[in-house]
């Protein structure tokens, strides 16, 4: 028998965590792309870039960690 509770929870969750991941990493090419150059370029964008990249990263790896068995 299918719980489609459970299942509409996990569908939803994941369309909302992509939309997420796919938002941040679209804010860090932004940010990135001011049309400057990297020396004139504001430092506060550049870390902020930076900082969208790295929750990307970090919800890539926690996918990774919850889908492979042999790192739990």
């Amino acid at each position: 028998m299918i719980d489609w509770g459970a299942f509409g929870l996990v569908l939803v969750a994941a369309l909302v965590a992509s939309v997420l991941v796919v938002t941040l990493f679209s804010v860090g090419i932004r940010l990135l792309s001011t049309g400057e150059s990297i020396q004139s370029r504001s430092p506060v964008a550049t870390v902020g870039a930076f900082a969208c990249f790295a929750v990307c990263v970090a919800a890539v790896v926690y996918g990774l960690y919850l889908v492979i068995p042999q790192f739990h």
